[in-house]
Order: C-alpha cells, then sequence, then structure tokens
C-alpha cells in the first residue's frame, strides 16, 4: 500500500487553501498563523489525505501527487509541479487584472516596437548587401570646384575602365523612366541604362536568360532590356518564354535578354524595374567630359585596396586635367563603399529610430521591473504567511518565475501584434526610393531577441525581493509586518531614475526633430503652394519623335487643362520644385568670360509654358514675364534668370538685356528679360537654389515628360479629377506618374523628417507614461510602507502640508536626478540625430527646457495622489499597529 498514490485533489481543496491565507492576511493573523491555519482545515471535516492536499495547496504546489511513505519526487512529479505553478501563476495574476494588463501591454510594445523597427533597419542599413563581396563595390565621384561629389562624364567613364587598373570591373549608369506600351495600356516605369558591365561589377547576374554583352553596348544595337522579377510576373505573366522575344518600349521594340532574381533590388535605383544597356554614341555631343551626367561604379581587384585604387585614379586625374585643362573644375575623384551610398539618404534616420527604440524597449523593461518589485513588496506578508505554513524559499522564488513566464507569454502575444502592425505601417510610411525596402520582413529573430532580454530582465529584477526577503529571514517578516526594505526600496529608487532619464532623452530627442520640422515647414519655398494641383505625365511613341509633334501635344495639353472648371491658370514645366527632378548646366554670360568653362555657375534649367511664373506664384523682380511671342519660332531666344543666379554672375549689374547660354558653348545664347525670386527646388531644408527658365519651344530639344500646374479658385482636391480626365483628353496613351496638390508634394518632401518625429513622438509618449506610472507606483508602495512613519510624524505634530512635501520631495527627488542623468545621456548621444536637424543645434537650450517642464509636470501629476493617500493614514492605528 506505500506505493498507491492519493488522487488529485479536486479544485475545492486548492480555492480553500486560497481563502483561508486570504482570510488570515486579512485579519492580520500571523503570530499564531499556523495553529488558525490548521484548526480551520480541521474544522472542514476532511481526511488526512485531503488535509495534506490542502496543505499543499497553501504551499503552492496544486496536483502534486504525492507517494505516501516517500520523500522523493519522480520527473513526472517535478514536471507536474512545474504546470501547478504555472497554474497558480495563472489564478495570482487573475486577481490583479489592472497589473497584469499594465505589465503585458507595456512588455508587449517595448517588444513589438524594438522587432518592428529592427525588421526594417536590418536589411537596409546592418546587413550586407546581397551581393558578391558588397565591400568590393564602391561608387566613384569626381571632385567639383567646391571639393563636392559630382557626377562624371562619360569620356571620363572611359579613361577610368581603360586605365584603372586597380578595378576589375566599372560600369557607368543614368536615369531612365521608359514607358511600357502593353495589352492596349501605357505604364511609365522606373529603370536605368547601364554599360553592359553593370551587373558583373555589383556581382549579381540574372535569374534567367543572359547577362548584357559587350555586342548588346555598341552603339546602334541597344535595344537590349532585362527585367525584374516583378514586372515579369506582373505585366509578363511569369512566362518564361518572354526572354529572346520584344517589348514595345516608348514605341521602340527591345529585345528581354533576361529576368533578374526575385530578391534583387537595385541599390543605385530602389524600385528599378527595367534596365536598358547603355549603347553610348561618342559622336554625339553629350559625351563630352563635361557633360556629367553619368553615375560610376567600380570593383576593386583582387589584390586592391580602396586606398590604393583612389590614389591611382587621382593620379590619373591629374592628367587628364592636363590634356583638358578647361574641362575639370577639380583634381581628383572620391570612393564611396556601395552600402554607404545606399544607405547615406536614411542612415540618420534608421540609426536614430533604432536608438530611440532601444531606449523604448529599456524603459519597457525597467518599469516592468518596477512594478513587480513595487508587487513583491506589497506581497511581503502573503509570502511571510506562506513561509509560515512551511514553503521554503525555493518554493516561493519557483512560484515567482512561474508567474513571470506567464505574464511574459501575455506580453509576446501582444508584442507579436504590435509588431506586425507596425511593421506595415512603417513601410507604407517610408519613401519608395529606400533601398532594400522589398527585403523587409518581420524579423523573428529579433523578436525573439527582445523578448528573450526583456524576460531575463523582468525576471532578475522582479526577484530581488524574494532575495532579500531570504536575507530578512522569516521572523523579520513577521514581525515587521510593513516595515520598509530599504534594499528594494533604493532599487526600485534607481529603477524610476533610469525611466525618467530615458524619458528625457526620447522627449528631447522628439522636441528636437519637432522644432526642425516646424522650422522647415516655416521656409519660404519661393512660390505659393496655396491653391495649386499638379499632375506629372509622360507620353511615348513613334509620333512624339518629331518636336513639332510633341509641341502640338504640349499646346492641346493646355488647352484642356485651361477648361477645366475652376482653374484660373494652368502652364506646364519640365522639372517641378520640390518634385525629386534634377536638371542643371553650367550657365555662362557673354559679358563674364571664364577661362574655365567648368567653372560656370550651375542653375537649375527650367523649360516652361507662359503662365508658368504666375500660376507658382514666383515674382518677377526686375524685367517682364514670357509671353506667347517669345515661343514663336522667329522669334529671339529669351530666359528668365533667378536672382541669385544674377548676383552670381553679374553682382549689383541689371542682367536685363545680356545674354546667356546653358551647358555646352554650342547651345544658342538667350537675352535675360526678367529676374525672378529664388526657389528651393532640391528640398526646403537644402537652400535655395539658381534657376534659369527658357520657353519650351525655344530649348534646343522637346520634353515628352512635363508637369502639369494649375492654380485654382478653391480647394484644388476638388479638381484633380477632372485634371485627371483633361491631361489624358489630347492622348488616352498619357502615363500620369503623379496627381496631387503642390501642398502634398511639399509634405512629401519632408517626408522623412515627418516619420522620424512621428515615431520619436510616440516613443517619448509612452516612455513618458511609463515613466509617470513608475513614479506614482515607487511612491504609492513608499507611502505604503512607510505608514507608521507618516503616522508617527502626525501623531508628533507634522502638518498636512509637511505631510505632502514629504511625499513629493521624494518623488521630485528621484525625478531631477533622472532628468540630469537624461540630458547628460541625450547631449552624449547628440550625433544620433544630429544629421536630422535644421536650425537648431543638438544641445538647444530651449529644447531641453521643454523637456525639463513637461517631465516635472508629469512628476508632479504622478506624486500628487501618493501624497493624497499619504495625508489619510491614520496616526492612532499606526501607532497601534506596533
Amino acid at each position: 500500500m506505500g506505493d498507491a498514490r492519493v488522487p488529485a485533489p479536486p479544485r475545492s481543496a486548492l480555492r480553500l487553501a486560497e481563502t483561508l491565507i486570504d482570510e488570515r492576511m486579512r485579519e492580520g493573523i500571523v503570530g499564531d498563523l499556523v495553529e488558525s491555519f490548521t484548526a480551520d482545515v480541521a474544522a472542514r471535516g476532511l481526511a488526512a489525505a485531503r488535509r495534506r492536499f490542502v496543505w499543499q495547496a497553501a504551499l503552492g504546489i496544486a496536483r502534486f501527487p504525492v507517494r505516501l511513505g516517500r520523500s522523493h519526487s519522480t520527473g513526472d512529479d517535478l514536471m507536474t509541479g512545474f504546470l501547478g505553478d504555472l497554474a497558480f501563476g495563472v489564478r495570482t495574476l487573475r486577481r490583479a487584472p489592472a497589473y497584469t494588463i499594465l505589465c503585458a501591454a507595456t512588455l508587449g510594445i517595448g517588444v513589438g516596437a524594438a522587432t518592428a523597427i529592427f525588421s526594417v533597419a536590418d536589411p537596409i542599413i546592418i546587413r550586407p548587401l546581397p551581393y558578391a563581396q558588397p565591400d568590393r563595390a564602391f561608387i566613384v565621384w569626381e571632385n567639383d570646384q567646391a571639393g563636392a561629389r559630382s557626377n562624371v562624364g562619360f569620356a571620363t567613364f572611359a579613361d577610368l575602365r581603360d586605365g584603372a587598373t586597380d578595378f576589375s570591373s566599372t560600369a557607368a549608369l543614368g536615369g531612365w523612366q521608359p514607358v511600357l506600351n502593353k495589352d492596349g495600356t501605357a505604364e511609365q516605369l522606373q529603370g536605368l541604362r547601364v554599360s553592359w558591365t553593370y551587373f558583373k561589377t555589383l556581382g549579381v547576374q540574372p535569374a534567367r536568360g543572359a547577362d548584357f554583352t559587350r555586342e548588346d553596348d555598341a552603339q546602334g544595337h541597344n535595344g537590349v532590356i532585362i527585367l525584374s522579377d516583378a514586372l515579369w510576373r506582373t505585366r509578363f505573366g511569369g512566362d518564361t518564354a518572354v526572354v529572346g522575344r520584344f517589348a514595345d518600349i516608348g514605341g521602340i521594340q527591345m529585345r528581354i535578354a533576361g529576368i533578374m532574381p526575385r530578391d534583387y533590388d537595385d541599390v543605385l535605383s530602389p524600385g528599378a524595374q527595367i534596365w536598358r544597356v547603355l549603347g553610348y554614341d561618342t559622336s554625339l555631343p553629350y559625351a563630352c567630359r563635361s557633360c556629367r551626367h553619368l553615375r560610376m561604379v567600380a570593383r576593386l581587384a583582387a589584390a586592391a585596396t580602396s586606398g590604393a585604387a583612389l590614389a591611382q585614379i587621382d593620379a590619373m586625374s591629374a592628367h587628364m586635367i592636363q590634356d583638358f585643362p578647361h574641362d575639370y573644375p577639380a583634381r581628383g575623384f572620391q570612393m564611396v563603399g556601395l552600402q554607404a551610398e545606399a544607405t547615406r539618404g536614411v542612415r540618420p534616420a534608421l540609426g536614430a529610430l533604432l536608438a530611440g527604440v532601444a531606449l523604448l524597449l529599456i524603459i519597457a523593461a525597467v518599469n516592468v521591473s518596477g512594478l513587480q518589485l513595487a508587487r513583491a513588496l506589497r506581497r511581503d506578508e502573503e509570502f511571510s504567511i506562506r513561509a509560515a505554513l512551511g514553503a521554503g524559499s525555493g518554493r516561493l522564488t519557483r512560484q515567482l518565475v512561474a508567474e513571470g513566464l506567464v505574464l511574459a507569454s501575455v506580453a509576446l502575444v501582444i508584442g507579436l501584434v504590435v509588431a506586425k502592425v507596425g511593421l506595415v505601417e512603417l513601410i507604407n510610411r517610408l519613401p519608395a526610393r529606400v533601398p532594400r525596402l522589398s527585403a523587409v520582413r518581420l524579423d523573428y529573430r529579433a523578436f525573439g531577441f527582445a523578448a528573450v532580454v526583456t524576460i531575463a530582465s523582468g525576471l532578475v529584477l522582479g526577484l530581488a525581493p524574494a532575495w532579500h526577503a531570504r536575507r530578512r529571514g522569516l521572523a523579520d517578516s513577521l514581525r515587521g509586518g510593513r516595515r520598509l526594505a530599504g534594499a528594494p526600496h533604493r532599487l526600485r529608487g534607481v529603477l524610476v531614475i533610469a525611466e525618467v532619464a530615458v524619458a528625457v532623452t526620447l522627449l528631447a530627442g522628439a522636441g528636437l526633430l519637432a522644432r526642425s520640422l516646424a522650422l522647415v515647414l516655416s521656409v519660404n519655398p519661393g512660390f505659393n503652394v496655396a491653391n495649386v494641383a499638379t499632375a506629372a505625365i509622360q507620353v511615348s511613341g513613334a509620333r512624339y519623335n518629331d518636336t513639332m509633334a510633341v509641341f502640338a501635344w504640349q499646346d492641346q495639353l493646355l488647352e484642356s487643362v485651361r477648361r477645366v472648371p475652376g482653374v484660373t491658370s494652368a502652364a506646364f514645366v519640365n522639372q517641378l520644385p520640390l518634385g525629386g527632378g534634377f536638371d542643371s548646366y553650367g550657365i555662362q554670360a557673354e559679358d563674364k568670360p571664364l577661362a574655365n568653362p567648368e567653372l560656370a555657375p550651375s542653375g537649375d534649367r527650367y523649360t516652361v509654358s507662359t503662365d508658368f511664373l504666375r500660376t507658382m506664384g514666383i515674382g518677377v523682380v526686375e524685367g517682364r514675364d514670357f509671353t506667347h511671342a517669345d515661343n514663336a519660332a522667329a522669334a529671339a531666344p529669351v530666359a528668365i534668370v533667378s536672382r541669385s543666379l544674377a548676383k552670381q554672375i553679374w553682382g549689383e549689374e541689371s542682367p536685363i538685356g545680356k545674354r546667356v547660354h546653358c551647358g555646352e558653348p554650342t547651345r544658342p545664347w538667350y537675352t535675360v528679360i526678367g529676374v525672378a525670386g529664388d526657389i528651393h527646388h532640391r528640398g526646403l531644408d537644402n537652400g535655395t537654389t539658381m534657376q534659369l527658365y527658357v520657353p519650351t519651344h525655344r530649348w534646343f530639344f522637346s520634353d515628352t515628360g512635363v508637369d502639369v500646374v494649375v492654380r485654382t479658385a478653391g480647394d484644388p482636391e476638388q479638381v484633380l479629377g477632372a485634371l485627371r480626365r483633361a491631361v489624358l483628353s489630347p492622348d488616352p496613351g498619357t502615363v500620369i506618374t503623379r496627381l496631387a496638390t503642390m501642398a502634398d508634394v511639399r509634405s512629401q518632401s519632408t517626408a522623412q523628417r515627418s516619420l522620424a518625429l512621428t515615431l520619436f513622438g510616440c516613443f517619448a509618449a509612452i516612455a513618458l507614461l511609463l515613466a509617470a506610472a513608475g513614479l506614482f507606483g515607487a511612491l504609492a508602495g513608499a507611502v505604503a510602507e512607510r505608514g507608521r512613519e507618516i503616522g508617527l510624524r502626525t501623531a508628533l505634530g507634522a502638518s498636512p502640508s509637511d505631510i505632502i512635501n514629504l511625499v513629493l520631495r521624494s518623488g521630485l527627488g528621484l525625478a531631477a536626478a533622472g532628468v540630469g542623468l537624461g540630458l547628460m545621456i541625450t547631449l552624449a548621444g547628440a550625433g544620433t540625430i544630429r544629421a536630422m536637424l535644421f536650425g537648431v543645434g543638438s544641445a538647444d537650450l530651449l529644447t531641453f527646457a521643454g523637456a525639463v517642464i513637461v517631465m516635472g509636470i508629469a512628476a508632479a501629476l504622478a506624486s500628487i495622489i501618493p501624497a493624497w493617500r499619504a495625508l489619510r493614514v491614520d496616526p492612532i492605528a499606526a501607532l497601534r499597529s506596533d
């Protein structure tokens, strides 16, 4: 019979034990706890085996099989006991729903946000590019007269390609936005024109078909294309037979040579769908050395280093200047790693977000640890009672671990939901030109790591009270009741200081970004964005090979758009301010000749229709605007220059009546008829640029891609639908690549700043709430633990204001220490967001003062309720408790 097992006790035995313990705690019975509990159990008339089960339940060993007459446990016993601990943890947490929800949500948000941000940052700025030896691929730039980087001309590229032996392969590339005509529809594509060695230089190759060949790159034989996997699947149905066939690209039949791999993303043109071989015609004017419209990528030879390669091409630069002194404004080149170049625009933002989310994860772990510590201290009497019933310190520790695991499981479910939703929102908000965006996936490694770190830190810090209780001993616990435990109290204060420091750091960062964005948006762009709508359009086909046909289409386009109800004026331009397009040329004045034309100031070339300046609200400060007569074939070529360009060339002299040419000296001379105000073209935070405006029909080639702009009498949003129909009227095959208001275009130009501010602001708000909650919990716990002291102070004559000051000094003292630490952290890490600041320094006193004030208000509010509770302590009851 000794081996017979006693059946597992019913749930009623467990509930009975929990009820009796709760009653003893409410009645304050500690001295005669064991006798009282034993009497209560015996009074229930339970059999001996059942009484033992109730005692086991009281010790937290629910459903633990007992071998009568034996003191050892089997492996099954241990597993069952662990499951019982988990069940006990679930019931314990269910009795404290507010605590459970707060802890689980805090951990879940921290883990989820960290996972989402890391999932975006990992493939973009952390993980190496999925190319062969990506660290050996570089972008090569020329130096301009200011020492800044510049594109290269084809002749320069050819010299480096043929003479730089430290490069195993080089390639040139330029932008290309062709139109695919298929199945009766036209679609503008994002692509590149590249030399035949492009994919070889990057270290990738097509998944289907073949790469470009040297013969493909020959002049007149360059109608060869390679498709992205996405374009192949969506527009060609994933048909492998398309390799070797022809596609209609802008009215020209081009042969499809290959299909790129599904996971290939061109970091030099994110989102590229199609590549065409360059086939450069060196006999044309654009093959000149000063026509810098190409980028160059190079791969180091096996034994070469980047330093040696740069020295070699710098030496070649000296010979180029000697042979062509008028074609190079400065000596030397720059080499930038491919990954560094590809992530240059997003690295500061993502780096700052990584730092922010890391701080948020830390504060989440710290806050939960603080909550666990405070709750464990409040359960000190419970632990004492259970210890009096026979539970050892190891038993209590295992049950705390079980509670932590249950809490972590709930938090991980919340975190996974937050990570998935947050990742979708991040992808939707990031600019489409971010490299490797297509490779972003939910990173379960990051989720697992964040979860492990958070759980480990929470459990370790949460178990500190158990360790302290073990050191104090049972007698002290039973005798001391709610006396303050010094070490946990100090630990809780340290946690609160850490929370406040992180919150201040995030508040200061968000404040700096907010001030920067506000200053950027307050910049006058030089034109009036109100009541302006725009449409970026592109036409293609054989009919547009004739310049006069293009001019006829442009005239029909304007007539159609001007008939749209609500439109007061309309025009078009080859590139829209803040629209992302760039078309710059060196501009030289006839009366101000330069020894080296390469030193001519660079200006943005705008070919515009009549009324463009008026429609955009760009003022003419001197001279006159264009008229319809200026577009006539017999009219003399005229131009309008911006104020900064006029000052750059002529100083205080009036430019009216003087002549300039744009680009090559063989281009026509334009007589200046007006001076326009400066505008921001490359971004509100990039300063104004210099502009040269010429009538559309007087430029040496016609633009088949233009931006239509209309000024409306009312809300421009209301005319977008009619504007779409109007631009399609002259040619239904017209491709519309953007249809928006100018206010939206301006907002899009600051999208990266807005995204960083939104995320930092969310992190800061969450951190502020967590810090305030942590401070509140610490003070509330301190008031409860120091009840006797507060009662004694009141009995000895302390006034209500004295009691309030006692609590407020404690709370604000912790907050002040955290604020000081947070400001030091902010100053030390200021470089993380310095690249994203505009108009403010990384140590801006106004922003820091604002962060301190916000944190101070939050700390004061968090201290009010504990201070009010301190006033309600009954001094008589406090004195009697001793």
